[in-house]
């Protein structure tokens, strides 16, 4: 009985951790991935974006400022056959990956 209950947990687990990652010929990609890691397993992306937004600071009591700004990476694959990957990067970092439907 536990074994059954063990191999149904893990199957239930398996989908969840392939949808945080992307196959690129022979290598896995997930979050983590340095965009040089990305760009050489995976060529270069179909397309690229760059946003800046600012980060603020919240004061105790209402008030807020501008402390800085963070840059995002956007790249995004069109795989044959599947749906199209995006990737977020921060700081030359895989940050998050998603799949547009």
């Amino acid at each position: 009985m536990r074994l059954s209950f063990a191999i149904v947990m893990l199957a239930m687990a398996a989908p969840a951790a392939w949808a945080d990652t992307l196959r690129c010929k022979n290598s896995l990609i997930s979050v983590g991935a340095t965009q040089g890691f990305v760009a050489e397993k995976c060529g270069e992306p179909d397309s690229k974006a760059t946003f800046s937004e600012p980060i603020r600071v919240v004061i105790p009591g209402g008030g807020s400022f501008e402390n800085g700004s963070v840059s995002r990476d956007v790249w995004r694959y069109r795989r044959g056959g599947g749906f199209p990957a995006v990737l977020t990067f921060e700081g030359g970092v895989l940050k998050k990956l998603e799949f547009e439907k």
